[in-house]
């Protein structure tokens, strides 16, 4: 069950970066590398519970944190899009975002010596809701539909950590593992939805203010 929810999502995330990557503003194209991210971390999340037993530790333990490594890279765009998303009308700081792709680095490479991802789960959870916060402030101030979605969609995301903590399960072949699975697929679709409606009504934007389609960053 943990191969097939993991495919869904991974199949629903490459499908995703297609849809989005093609719409031309810099924060379709982050939320689309966010997607095809999470879910090559899926592919990798997958392959781990699938061969573990029958290629040891070792072998686990790397796919384990090539499974964190795409995870945070997925977080970088995640946090890309809001903060692409939050500086609409002025120019973004470089010098922030290459301190956050130093950090993401950092975080990289301690956590792969010290074999514990728990910091990175951390900054995962402290991303989404700095995405978060920025989608539902802009939905407050304009209650555009996009937004509103991501929001929801954020907001779905969160619940697999109930799920988890307290095992809800309805037997051992779908457990509270593979609930939690379908709830991140359920949240994903969510968040597609709406960053696919704020990618369009922003291309839009773009197009009718310079005559012409931006070119993508």
């Amino acid at each position: 069950m943990v191969l097939v929810t993991n495919s869904i999502f991974f199949i629903l995330c490459v499908t995703y970066f297609s849809i989005l990557n093609k719409i031309s503003h810099p924060y379709s194209r982050q939320m689309a590398w966010f997607m095809l991210l999470l879910g090559t971390s899926s592919v990798f999340g997958a392959t781990g519970h699938a061969v573990h037993m029958q290629l040891g530790d070792l072998f686990f333990k790397l796919i384990v944190f090539l499974m964190n490594a795409f995870s945070l890279l997925a977080i970088y765009f995640c946090f890309r899009a809001a903060y692409t998303y939050y500086n609409l009308h002025k120019e973004p700081s470089k010098i922030y975002i290459y301190m956050v792709m130093a950090w993401v680095l950092i975080l990289l490479i301690v956590s792969g010596i010290q074999g514990n991802f728990l910091i990175i789960k951390i900054h995962a959870a402290i991303v989404l809701l700095y995405s978060f916060i920025i989608h539902y402030l802009v939905y407050r101030r304009t209650e555009e539909k996009g937004s509103g979605l991501v929001v929801l969609g954020i907001f779905i995301s969160f619940l697999p950590i109930i799920v988890h903590s307290l095992k809800l399960s309805v037997d051992e072949w779908f457990n509270y593992k593979d609930i939690a699975h379908v709830i991140m697929i359920v949240s994903l679709v969510v968040i597609y939805k709406g960053a696919r409606l704020t990618s369009e009504r922003l291309s839009h934007t773009n197009e009718n203010k310079h005559g012409h389609k931006p070119v993508n960053i």
